[in-house]
């Protein structure tokens, strides 16, 4: 059978067995199938009136971004203010330090940030559900992607040292491993992949699809990755922003997304820095069997962890070849030309700000 039913939806088609949909439409409507191609065919020109409303989609995403450093600045110095002038002792808790780096972002910043997406207009994709073996799928094929981005950012970071003669600390490990589970749980495992998900995904993509799937989700993905501030994470959020951006736009319901961002930081950073707080890898690398007798837990964490993770490494390729026919792009409601999407970013100060924000938080 054609990979493509006959209304053109190649999301109707039968996966991981049967004939059941990969992502089924929802009973209760149907709508027209939007149209899928795989590759997406650029105008040779532009009208002007089509490069204005990109530019103006483009300055709200981008100061949207710009203003989260900002409005999170601003918060933390209040903050700080605040608790040098009448609680000094707060400074000192365990908890104090992601505290002032997460609450500002996520509880003041993002939410204010929100307002300025208002002066652009959105259009949500149409609602399907996904089958729970496709989700499972894709987060094999997630967590083989951090690991290979966090490869490529260690590296990078490597030579970051080596040229300036200085090692590129690991922020967010130091940050993590001084905090107490619960704060782990709530700004990690809970906030982040929240707001960063309503922020990054359905606000930056609703308003960029109309000009195509495949910018929509690489902009989205690519700011993602650049307001971790830091090359250690770039490349895997980066790319964890793209797989993101696209279940996003093939389901239209953030809920996937969400779920697979949670599992991600939940088990690849919750977990695991729970797990090198109890096992001591000094006395445990000097002796196994008898680290491994006396402290059996951690081990055995340890042991689960690593088997996970290769467990994804096997599935994560034959998940990706399922699934790969199935990738397809919309086409654009309006195409930009190459030089029209040159002029929209480049004839456009709001880029320039957030560019020069994006700058700041990697020198930072």
């Amino acid at each position: 059978m054609n990979d493509r039913n006959q209304n053109g939806n190649p999301f109707e088609n039968g996966i991981f067995g049967g004939t059941a949909p990969l992502i089924p439409p929802e009973t209760h409507s149907a709508p027209a199938a939007p149209t899928y191609q795989t590759s997406v065919p650029m105008p040779n020109k532009t009208p002007l009136l089509e490069v204005r409303h990109a530019r103006r989609q483009l300055v709200s995403i981008a100061l949207a971004v710009s203003f989260i450093s900002l409005f999170a600045s601003v918060a933390q110095l209040v903050l700080i203010l605040l608790v040098n002038t009448f609680a000094p002792e707060l400074a000192d808790a365990n908890w104090y330090l992601v505290v002032l780096s997460c609450a500002p972002m996520y509880l003041i910043s993002m939410p204010l940030s929100l307002l300025i997406y208002a002066i652009a207009d959105a259009k949500a994709p149409e609602k399907k559900s996904m089958k729970f073996p496709v989700w499972l799928g894709l987060l094999a094929i997630c967590f083989a992607l951090t690991y290979a981005g966090n490869m490529i950012g260690a590296t990078v970071n490597s030579i970051i040292g080596a040229l300036t003669g200085e090692p590129v600390a690991n922020e967010l490990e130091e940050l993590t491993t001084n905090t107490p589970l619960w704060a782990n749980l709530l700004f990690m495992g809970i906030l982040a992949p929240i707001m960063e998900e309503i922020f990054f995904r359905k606000l930056v993509i609703d308003r960029l699809t109309v000009f195509g799937d495949l910018p929509a989700i690489l902009i989205s993905g690519i700011l993602f990755g650049l307001i971790h501030g830091n090359f250690g994470q770039f490349f895997y959020a980066a790319m964890m922003g793209i797989v993101f951006g696209f279940i996003y736009l093939r389901t239209g319901k953030l809920r996937y997304s969400i779920a697979l961002h949670m599992a991600i930081n939940l088990l690849g950073g919750v977990y695991t820095t729970e797990m090198l707080k109890m096992l001591d890898l000094e006395a445990f690398s000097a002796a196994p069997t008898d680290y491994m007798m006396q402290n059996p837990i951690p081990v055995l964490m340890m042991l689960a962890y690593f088997g996970f993770i290769l467990l994804c490494f096997v599935t994560a390729p034959i998940a990706l070849v399922l699934l790969w026919k199935h990738i397809r792009f919309r086409k654009a409601e309006q195409p930009l030309s190459a030089s029209g999407w040159c002029r929209a970013l480049l004839v456009n100060p709001a880029v320039w700000i957030c560019l020069g924000v994006v700058v700041l938080l990697f020198l930072a």
